[in-house]
């Protein structure tokens, strides 16, 4: 049984192969290079493919600053991280729209 390699699918979602038909092969008869050739295909469902595309975004982004979650920690210990309400409501309005 052979194996197709399917962490590249992406859009499409599709995967063709081709094998030789070896279900009238008897272990007596001769092997016919004439078999027929039968062809499997399988379909990725819409969830699947957005999995795969979710799994490419998230690859992408961008790893942790840890210097400034040090300084944010720092800061907040000490009293100094200063709080501006203001940008939090904006950022969150923000965010709800890309949702809407």
């Amino acid at each position: 049984m052979s194996t197709t390699d399917i962490s590249g699918i992406r859009s499409g979602g599709r995967i063709e192969t081709e094998r030789k038909d070896k279900s009238s092969d008897t272990s007596s008869a001769p092997v016919d290079s004439s078999s027929r050739a039968i062809s499997d295909s399988v379909e990725f469902s819409a969830a699947a493919q957005q999995l795969a595309s979710l799994q490419d975004e998230l690859a992408a982004i961008d790893t942790v600053d840890m210097g400034k979650v040090d300084e944010i920690r720092q800061a907040i210990s000490n009293g100094n991280y200063k709080i501006d309400a203001q940008k939090i409501a904006e950022s969150l309005l923000a965010l709800e729209g890309e949702f809407a």
